[in-house]
């Protein structure tokens, strides 16, 4: 699912460049659930977006759910994003007037052409279904807790069918117990065939995961 090969990525400080990826390679199987780690500033988040084709500012190779992700042109990024990964942040962004089935097909507005809004009923309900949350579509962000706030966020994610599901911080403004409700989530998606990438610096989530990757000054430890 995921092929990277000498990334560098660079970030201008003043009147100098400062290395954030430093030639990083490492390769993610279909299905894996991996955690990314390391102190802050250490890269995990630059890395994250690099592989949601956030940042196409990069030099090395990536390679995502078989796109060359350097040789995308901005609306081919787009389209990349939309079709083959589902994002999920630590704060949850969900519009407070809009109820949980709404926001959940809010990327149904956003789609090239009308099919994916022709679906948006069957397509929401399912990932509310997915996130166990269905019988809480109707409800406004303000009604639920933090835990489901995110399960709806997670929902919204897989709305469109991603195969990649990219995770930063995601259980960083949830309780112990909300947390691993989350993480055992990933973990099902994950035994369903989604590859997940969590970028965490909690040991919990890390050890739910398969395998563990410790970025250190944007190198692999």
């Amino acid at each position: 699912m995921i092929e990277l090969a000498g990334i560098v990525k660079r970030f201008r400080d003043a009147d100098r460049e400062v290395p954030v990826l430093d030639g990083l390679s490492l390769s993610v199987a279909d299905g894996e659930m991996v955690a990314v780690v390391g102190a802050s500033g250490s890269g995990k988040s630059t890395l994250l977006y690099l592989v949601g084709g956030l940042d196409a500012d990069f030099e090395g190779q990536a390679r995502v759910a078989g796109r060359d992700l350097g040789t995308l042109s901005e609306r081919e990024r787009a389209t990349f994003r939309g079709r083959e990964v589902g994002f999920v942040f630590q704060s949850f962004n969900l519009l407070p007037h809009l109820t949980a089935m709404e926001n959940v097909c809010l990327p149904a507005w956003f789609a090239e052409g009308p099919a994916l809004r022709a679906e948006a009923p069957r397509r929401g309900a399912e990932a509310l279904r997915r996130v166990g949350l269905l019988e809480l579509a109707g409800q406004r962000p303000a009604r639920l807790s933090g835990g489901q706030r995110q399960r709806v966020a997670i929902a919204r994610a897989l709305f469109a069918g991603p195969r990649l599901l990219l995770a930063d911080e995601p259980t960083g403004n949830l309780d112990t117990r909300s947390g691993e409700e989350i993480i055992d989530l990933f973990g099902e998606l994950s035994r369903g065939g989604m590859t997940v990438l969590v970028v965490t610096h909690e040991e919990r989530v890390s050890r739910a995961a398969g395998r563990v990757l410790r970025l250190e000054a944007g190198r692999l430890a």
